[in-house]
């Protein structure tokens, strides 16, 4: 492979997006190849600076040939912005790198350099090519259990654009929507191989600051025994308003890009900006727009509104529908589905995108909040704002005629009147928003003032921003992050009953407003309460049918207390000044009962769901299911006027790539003869409904649809849609998987096997712990020898690519031990759909255990009747018997060994040593916690039957018999306090540091998923 190299700059930015790179550019790129990122970008908004993704992935893609001991450049790319939503131009921008990388891998001749860019990012990963694209590039949403979009791998290369909330729980170890058992992976891959622009830094300083603790805290010589090896993450702060420390380090423009035409033209486009004081903002706004039109100013112009509430924004909106019936009138917030969002940004991208006309073809209006204001690369030709901080007043304008067009750009500030002598702060930008209309004023001749980039930065004569007109999280001080506070978030599995406030770390001692996230299914009108979490286990919430909703909207809302106060709702992840939200509506207490009729399903997991009756139940990043009857999405957020409340389906086929529809009743209430035939024929007692009689009926709906049955639809279902997933369904390689509703009348359908040919790639879900259909579960039975061999090569290529300065054969003798605890008979049972007292499954050869079933219990009933059937206990934990095995070979303090004199592994490898005391050690904590578990303790689990379990199984290229007796496991369940396995937890934490443990962990955990992920799709054998 030929090796990339910075004289393949230019010709890689060409062959990505169609232009040269600025100076800046490729004045950066230099100086990440050469591992030398600048901790401070100061670059204005509409210079480009999303290219910023570009150069880390090419820095990487030149590292590529270098050691892994060499390298500088991180694998990992982390695009943070401190807002609730990301409308992300940095997400756009990372998929159509992806997209064109992926491209010139079959196309050399066309994009020469991006091919050999993707070959070096290849090099890099140790996934599969037909497991993962060369490089990932997903959004951080606010989390759902089990959906994992970004954790796949230590080593392939990715672009992440998240919140400031989502990376920094993460980071954290209390990833919000994240279970407690997949915590340590998310907390160690954001820590170590990571690269993590943080736009906006000026107004995240309390993140920021934390972020640089963190970053102390990796450093082994002062927090840790013992280097892992793998370089902790870097920052870089991307601001216009630099921290004083930053000094003479920060990147600017030089003169270089001045004379640049296409930069010239952004940076000395003139935005010349009305004041206005209005006594009604809502009216004001769409008065002036009316007048606008009238004098013949508006004509075909893209106009944008910005707001600071979402309650002004809708009230905006509303009026300004009633005013314009003729002109598409789009409203943008943050408490919107992705799906939706996605719809909307198709229809917008015309109208306002990068690559709109100079001269719009329409008049159209788009009404927002604060999601505006970063990363959204939206170009309009006319701006009304209402007033706000100066720093944010700033952003905004950088949408306001973004390339430099040369058209005569109008713009309007307005601001309440009585705003300008408040009785208290702004609940959202504090005292910053009298004074930034007092600066504006001062500086405004004939009360305009110009907003073009060169003009206002003539105002501020390089002195910055005045510090008393900056949104008040710029002025906030941090809470400050000890090694005590460690100690605490890094158990995770049992949490500690008290724990830092996280949302203090990320945003200071006015933590923002953390989120939940809300969805509606119809299928849950059709049942009582009590049934719900069997019903939506059926087919688990994914993230893009989630709407991100504050968490005190929600409360409030639950318990009906929505209906009095004011609404300061805002889209920033930061609220105003001492007395914030003051004038808001009343916060629901703890004990408040949710109102009966806005009961839904607390949804954590498949383990972890339960009816919602009091709002203290709620928690950051939480995931509540309501049925549709409940409504009130324009309350919680915004649904366009034509979307379904309820995309269950779509949004599943998005994310995990298998066709589903779920047939019952009432989700097709409306005369469809062909389907009711077959409600009628399922409802017969007598009837025998195999899988091929499944497939004609489903074909014959599908055939059905063609002849005028798609006004018998719901809303959630086009016709092509819907009889597109009937015909997978049907389709006998896929393999049809049907799993019957609570009451017997439906049945949700989905297939065994993906879809093939998806250019986004599906990601193999996590397996979080919360459930076992991930670790037991695989389209067909897989030995456990075969399993641990699978196991055994990925974690050997994973560990041949990082820096480690821990030995292989650790990392090879816990991945070939991790399951033996799969060998339990009771376990056995379960995966074979049986009871113990199958003769056949006493053997100890692991040529006749598994590891993996074809079997897939989906609902909590039926993985109780599973577990009961097999004798297991509640709770049984697999891999706490692999300890108890695993310290019995060996003969470890106070456990009898297998054989005597057994005092150590010897590696298969001539000349090298035995595995010491210490790396046994690691073998166990590795073992112990390759499900999350064990993070201190291991869970208490009452096992009064636990047979004598014994195996023969290879390790490190010698055969063992390993054996554990029912009375040792009597004597010394891994849940006692004694066992060892808290003792060791502490032991891992001084030895490796807190993130450095973790990190070791998620190397085993991403190895077994990542070979079950190859074992379903059928690439190893």
């Amino acid at each position: 492979m030929t090796q990339v190299g910075i004289g393949d700059f230019d010709a890689f930015f060409r062959e990505a997006h169609n232009c040269d790179p600025y100076p800046w550019q490729r004045r950066l790129a230099a100086a990440a190849v050469a591992g030398d990122w600048p901790p401070v970008l100061d670059l204005p908004t509409g210079s480009g600076k999303t290219a910023v993704i570009d150069i880390a992935v090419f820095a990487l893609a030149c590292q590529a040939a270098l050691k892994p001991t060499a390298r500088t450049a991180a694998r990992r790319v982390f695009f943070c912005v401190n807002r609730r939503v990301i409308v992300d131009a940095a997400y756009e921008r990372g998929l159509r790198l992806a997209g064109r990388l992926l491209e010139a891998e079959a196309s050399p001749t066309r994009w020469p350099t991006l091919h050999k860019v993707a070959a070096a990012l290849r090099q890099l990963s140790t996934l599969r090519p037909e497991s993962a694209p060369p490089l990932d590039v997903l959004e951080l949403h606010g989390g759902l259990y089990r959906d994992n979009r970004w954790a796949r791998s230590v080593t392939q290369p990715m672009v992440v654009c998240t919140t400031i909330d989502q990376f920094g729980s993460r980071l954290l170890f209390r990833g919000y929507g994240v279970s407690a058992h997949a915590a340590p992976i998310h907390a160690s891959l954001a820590a170590y191989d990571s690269l993590v622009f943080l736009d906006e830094a000026h107004i995240s300083e309390p993140f920021r600051q934390t972020l640089c603790a963190v970053r102390d805290y990796l450093d082994p010589q002062r927090w840790a025994e013992e280097a892992i090896g793998v370089s902790p993450f870097q920052l870089v702060a991307m601001t216009a308003t630099p921290p004083k420390a930053a000094g003479q380090a920060a990147f600017r423009l030089d003169h270089t890009d001045r004379r640049t035409p296409r930069l010239a033209a952004v940076l000395g486009a003139d935005k010349l900006v009305q004041l206005r004081g209005v006594s009604d903002l809502p009216k004001g706004l769409v008065r002036e727009a009316k007048a606008m039109a009238e004098a013949g100013q508006l004509g075909k112009a893209a106009v944008g509104i910005i707001v600071n509430r979402v309650a002004t924004a809708r009230a905006v909106h509303r009026l300004l529908s009633e005013a314009f019936p003729d002109a598409p009138v789009e409203l943008v917030i943050g408490p919107m589905r992705p799906v939706d969002r996605d719809t909307q940004q198709r229809r917008l991208m015309p109208l306002i995108g990068p690559d709109r006309p100079d001269e719009s073809a329409q008049l159209s209006f788009v009404v927002a909040t604060q999601c505006l204001e970063v990363g959204a690369d939206y170009d309009f030709d006319v701006l009304l704002t209402e007033c706000a901080s100066l720093d944010a007043l700033r952003q905004r304008f950088g949408r306001l005629n973004r390339r430099g067009r040369p058209i005569a750009a109008l713009a309007v500030v307005f601001i309440e009147v009585k705003s300008l002598d408040p009785k208290k702060p702004d609940p959202v930008y504090g005292d910053a928003l009298p004074k930034t209309w007092e600066w504006l004023a001062k500086w405004g001749e004939s009360n305009l003032v110009n907003f073009g980039i060169d003009a206002f930065d003539a105002y501020l004569n390089g002195q910055g921003l005045p510090v008393e007109c900056l949104a008040p999280a710029a002025r906030r001080e941090p809470a400050v992050l000890l090694p005590a506070h460690l100690d605490l978030l890094c158990q995770t599995s049992p949490r500690p009953a008290l724990e830092p406030n996280v949302g203090q770390l990320l945003h200071g001692p006015q933590p923002g407003e953390p989120d939940v996230q809300v969805c509606w299914r119809a299928d849950l009108d059709a049942f009582p309460p009590d049934d719900w979490s069997e019903v939506v286990s059926l087919l688990p919430p994914t993230a893009t049918e989630c709407m991100t909703v504050p968490m005190s909207v929600v409360r409030r809302w639950l318990t009906g207390a929505e209906e009095t106060g004011k609404d300061d709702a805002a889209d920033l992840l930061e609220l105003g000044g001492e007395t914030a939200g003051t004038d808001a509506k009343p916060e629901a207490t703890d004990g408040s009962a949710v109102k009966r009729e806005r009961r839904g399903l607390l949804w954590r997991g498949l383990a972890d769901n339960r009816l919602l009756t009091a709002v203290g139940d709620l928690r950051p990043g939480d995931t509540l299911i309501l049925p549709v009857a409940a409504g009130s999405w324009e309350v919680l957020g915004h649904l366009p006027a034509d979307a379904s409340p309820d995309v269950a389906e779509a949004a599943s086929v998005t994310a995990r790539n298998r066709p589903v529809v779920r047939l019952h009743p009432h989700l097709f209430d409306r005369e469809w003869p062909a389907l009711q035939e077959l409600f009628a024929r399922l409802a017969e007692p007598e009837t025998v409904f195999g899988v091929e009689d499944w497939r004609e009926a489903l074909r014959a709906l599908a055939d059905d649809l063609q002849t005028g049955a798609e006004d018998k639809l719901p809303q959630h279902w086009p016709a092509d849609a819907l009889r597109t997933a009937l015909h997978q369904l049907a389709d006998p390689k896929l393999g049809l998987l049907r799993t019957p509703y609570p009451d017997g009348r439906g049945y949700v359908l989905t297939t065994r096997k993906r879809l093939a040919g998806r250019a986004d790639w599906s990601l193999p879900l996590m397996d979080e712990g919360e459930d076992e259909r991930s670790w037991i579960a695989s389209a067909e039975p897989v030995t456990l020898a075969a399993h641990s061999r699978h196991v055994r090569d990925e974690i050997q290529r994973t560990v041949r690519a990082l820096p480690l300065n821990i030995r292989e054969e650790v990392f090879l003798a816990a991945a070939e031990a991790h399951d033996w605890g799969k060998a339990d008979e009771r376990f056995q049972a379960l995966l074979q759909r049986a009871d113990r007292t199958e003769t056949w499954l006493l053997g100890a050869s692991p040529l006749g255990l598994l590891a993996k079933s074809d079997g897939l219990p989906l609902t909590p009933l039926e993985r109780r009747q599973a577990h009961e059937r097999a004798g297991l206990p509640a709770g049984f934990r697999h891999e706490m018997l692999s300890v108890q095995m695993m310290e019995t070979l060996l003969g470890s303090v106070g456990v009898p060994p297998a054989k005597p004199g057994n005092a150590g592994i010897l590696p298969a490898k001539p000349g090298s040593a035995c595995i010491s005391p210490a790396e046994l050690d690691l073998i166990l904590y590795l073992i112990g916690t390759h499900h999350g578990r064990g993070r201190p303790l291991a869970p208490v689990v009452v096992d009064l039957e636990a047979p004598d379990v014994a195996l023969t199984a290879e390790l490190l290229g010698q055969s063992y018999t390993v054996a554990v007796s029912h009375a040792w496991r009597e004597k010394a369940p891994p849940h006692r306090l004694d066992s060892g396995i808290g003792a060791r937890f502490w032991r891992m934490q001084r030895r490796f540091g807190w993130w450095g443990a973790a990190y070791l962990e998620t190397i085993l955990r991403l190895a077994d998923h990542q070979a079950s992920a190859d074992e379903e799709a059928g690439l190893v054998s």
